[in-house]
């Protein structure tokens, strides 16, 4: 979309927000038709951006304060220049560490290798040859060999792309409950490269309010200066029978309590879903949100603390963890955090990670 396109479409959109035409979220005294407008604009000019969660946020309401949110932009502005600041105190500063974080064999490779509790790669899968963690290498056929349950993963895709759960079946691969034959499950995977890793469950506790997908814990840590600390998290749930808990697939995301070790009250869905904004309880297995006990959710922030230390140029990172039965393990790490989702449920944050750079900024 050109930039005149988009400005337009934003002041379309900004119209229809301050009118109240779209997706509502929280109850109470709303603000004026003028004051929303107001704050919507004053966001694009500060934040170069529309902020289509201003009503998920709670900015509706009177007496929510808009300057304490952060746009999406800015943080990871801030979060550029804080690495770029880390990097060049290393002298480091002509090298680029983003592709550990995005890559998913890579960042579970240095994981395994340091002792941190995460999702193993069993292979790697490139063109027709996959390629075992002791060097073995194998024609690709040697999957339909394989009689565990197992992810496919494209080490690059994000939001829940390219996440296949899958069994054999009689020489066909079931992908996601749909059967693929042989030459249909090679092409899907086309010559991009795949990460083949064992298929998890979540905790029982978590499989009583959805057992159909591997329902993840949003854990975010933050370099303070000195160390990483716990800035937020949420839960996901995924609905629908789906087979993931992405935001963008119908999933519910559930503040932590992190003190208490439980879930908050409420549970958000996307803006672009066309269900209702709030709810207190799963839609399909009806269990309540609040005090919800989560269980190994201290455990799980020591784990992405610990793992975030390897990350030692990375300012922000949000760490998907699936808590199982056994404990938590880190699913993957992601570079882009997803604060606009932490702050529904958390509140505004823009204080405390303006703060955390500042501090940093000022270290010689």
């Amino acid at each position: 979309m050109s930039i005149l396109k988009q400005f337009l479409y934003n002041q379309l959109i900004t119209i229809r927000y301050s009118l109240g035409k779209t997706k509502l979220y929280f109850l109470g005294k709303k603000k004026s038709v003028i004051h929303i407008l107001k704050d919507l604009v004053i966001w694009q000019i500060r934040e170069h951006e529309f902020n289509d969660l201003f009503y998920a946020f709670g900015l509706g309401i009177k007496g929510s304060q808009q300057k304490k949110y952060i746009g999406k932009r800015t943080i990871l502005k801030i979060k550029n220049k804080i690495e770029n600041k880390l990097k060049e105190k290393a002298g480091c500063d002509n090298f680029e560490y983003d592709v550990i974080t995005k890559d998913k064999f890579y960042a579970n490779s240095v994981f395994s290798a340091n002792g941190i509790s995460c999702f193993l790669n069993l292979a790697l899968i490139s063109g027709s040859i996959m390629i075992f963690p002791d060097g073995k290498q194998e024609k690709i056929t040697s999957i339909l060999n394989l009689h565990e349950n197992f992810f496919l993963k494209n080490n690059v895709l994000e939001a829940g792309e390219g996440i296949y759960k899958c069994r054999i079946v009689k020489n066909n691969v079931e992908i996601n409950g749909e059967l693929k034959d042989w030459d249909t499950f090679v092409a899907t995977l086309g010559n991009k490269i795949w990460v083949l890793q064992k298929q998890y469950s979540s905790h029982e506790a978590l499989r009583k309010v959805n057992s159909t997908a591997l329902n993840t814990t949003r854990i975010v840590t933050i370099l303070n200066g000195k160390e990483p600390e716990y800035l937020c998290g949420f839960q996901g749930f995924a609905t629908n029978n789906a087979l993931t808990d992405s935001w963008s697939n119908r999933s519910i995301y559930v503040g932590i309590d992190i003190d208490k070790e439980c879930l908050k009250e409420i549970g958000f869905t996307s803006p672009f879903d066309l269900r209702t904004g709030l709810h207190f309880s799963h839609p399909d297995s009806g269990i309540k949100f609040q005090g919800y006990k989560i269980p190994y959710i201290k455990e799980a922030v020591e784990l992405c603390q610990k793992a975030h230390k390897l990350l030692y140029f990375n300012f922000l990172i949000g760490w998907d963890v699936a808590i199982t039965d056994e404990g938590p393990m880190i699913v993957e790490a992601n570079e882009k955090p997803g604060m606009n989702v932490a702050q529904c449920v958390d509140g505004g944050l823009r204080e405390k990670i303006t703060k955390y750079a500042s501090q940093i900024l000022k270290m010689k």
